[in-house]
């Protein structure tokens, strides 16, 4: 059951975000008031909650009705609402009264600087609300939160959100540089409460469309393509924000299979994922496969946050929770059929080229504090690294020595004598990488000052007898491109976010 009205009135939700803004629910003063680092972290499940303060302001009214779903007494209502505001409350039906007291008919939060709408979760007494097989999901979790922080904010014409839910996406792209944006999802329920958060936070730069995926998009193409679709394996039905199909990658490969019909060149596609390395066959060249005969157009990188082995994954939801034996049967019968080894979930990007060059297929770990900045440094330095122009860069351009790093030798014992049987490097930033390496390279990366270009560089390893004297530059330019895209070494034009000084 949704309760938002079809038609919404633009002038009424001008006249609801004035008022919620004047009562102060904003995200760092709710945030305050309840202790949080983030309104993420807000407990939706009621059970798990833990108290919160007494209803002594208008916020904490507010706080109490949109955000926690609780039912408040009609005397403490009218002793912190304004009649005024009352009366608009009840015209745009965000409230209603029962035997129990006022409560909302809707979730109503902020979303940094927006204010978001969704589906209740349950009903104020606790009871299920009947939304839940095509609830709109509230995108007040973390996983929505992390989508946010890392989508793309450079100006584009054209931004597509596959999946939309609420419009949050869509709502941020337009106030950050897009030109229009489109929020498309299968339910029409979203697109609903799309247009009424597109009207409740006064942006005309927003189309909300009722789409399987694509469909109804006819030959529209875009510069963005976003998604964070449903990616979690259902074997039994679930609700529609959570069923990715039989294998959990049914919606995914839909929207990268579209990707070269729909994405301009040098566009982005963006998904926030779960996927599966397969056979021996790793998710991202999966991916790559999706794109048919347009794949010699696009990059890939795939950058992984967490891996989980299938069987891990069969016999769990999330830590601490046990799966039914029946679901867990039924996904170690299903991941045996498909070959399913590990489960990945991450930050899936396609990028289309412009002009001739090569593409790129990577996949990286992400640090603890991973940034939209990473992703964009990656895209922009892997794609220089297979351009026309990448041995000159390389060669002719001053080098630095990368964020702090280790470099580990292994021995082994022969003849009585521990003798070095392997080198690594080992570093945390801008990825975590742990990579097999020649003696050399110690050395090199031991002298990058920031004025030296690579080609001084090999001259001093030959004159030293470090590498041989007759090593070509361009293999020399080819290994120098791998500790930089590692960051093992950094290159004047190119440094990675966080580069030392």
């Amino acid at each position: 059951m949704h309760h938002l009205p079809i038609h919404p009135d633009a002038a009424l939700c001008g006249q609801v975000r004035q008022y919620f803004e004047s009562a102060g629910y904003t995200e760092p003063l709710i945030t305050s008031r309840l202790g949080l680092a983030h309104l993420s972290e807000f407990e939706l499940a009621r059970a798990r909650r833990t108290g919160r303060p007494p209803d002594e302001s208008p916020l904490d009214v507010l706080i109490s009705l949109f955000l926690a779903g609780d039912f408040v007494s009609p005397i403490t209502f009218g002793q912190h609402i304004p009649e005024a505001a009352a009366a608009l409350l009840h015209q745009a039906q965000l409230i209603h009264t029962e035997a129990a007291g006022i409560c909302a008919t809707l979730h109503l939060y902020p979303v940094g600087t927006l204010l978001i709408a969704s589906d209740r979760w349950d009903n104020p007494d606790g009871t299920d609300s009947g939304a839940a097989r095509e609830l709109v999901y509230p995108a007040l979790n973390p996983n929505t939160r992390r989508f946010l922080e890392l989508l793309p904010t450079s100006p584009c014409e054209a931004f597509l959100d596959i999946g939309a839910g609420t419009g949050v996406a869509a709502l941020e792209a337009a106030r950050h540089g897009a030109r229009h944006a489109w929020a498309g999802d299968i339910a029409e329920s979203s697109t609903v409460f799309a247009e009424f958060n597109r009207l409740l936070n006064g942006i005309d730069s927003v189309t909300a469309v009722t789409s399987d995926v694509y469909e109804q998009l006819g030959g529209l193409t875009f510069d963005r393509i976003v998604s964070h679709p449903p990616y979690v394996p259902s074997i039994l039905p679930r609700w529609v924000f959570y069923n990715g199909g039989e294998d959990g990658e049914q919606i995914m490969r839909r929207v990268v299979e579209g990707l070269p019909e729909h994405l301009r060149p040098g566009g982005l596609g963006f998904i926030l994922t779960m996927g599966s390395d397969r056979n021996g066959r790793s998710f991202e060249l999966r991916a790559r496969d999706w794109l048919g005969d347009a794949s010699p157009d696009f990059d890939v990188a795939f950058l992984l946050h967490r891996t989980i082995s299938a069987s891990v994954f069969a016999a769990r939801t999330n830590p601490g929770q046990v799966r039914s034996q029946e679901e867990f049967v039924a996904l170690t019968a299903l991941f045996a059929r498909l070959g399913v080894e590990s489960l990945h979930q991450g930050l899936l990007l396609f990028q289309r080229r412009m002009g001739k060059r090569h593409t790129f297929t990577v996949r990286r770990q992400m640090p603890v504090d991973f940034t939209r900045d990473d992703w964009e440094w990656l895209l922009r330095w892997e794609a220089e690294a297979v351009g026309p122009d990448r041995t000159e860069r390389i060669l002719d351009t001053p080098l630095y020595t990368g964020r702090p790093q280790s470099f580990e030798v292994r021995h082994r014992l022969e003849n009585d004598q521990w003798v070095p049987s392997g080198y690594t490097l080992q570093i945390d930033r801008p990825f975590i990488a742990d990579c097999d390496a020649a003696p050399w390279m110690a050395n090199l990366i031991a002298i990058c000052d920031g004025k030296s270009t690579g080609r001084d560089h090999m001259k001093v390893l030959q004159r030293g007898g470090v590498i041989p004297k007759d090593t070509p530059a361009t293999e020399f330019a080819k290994a120098l491109a791998g500790l930089i895209s590692g960051g093992f070494v950094e290159v004047e034009g190119f440094r990675p976010p966080q580069a030392a000084g």
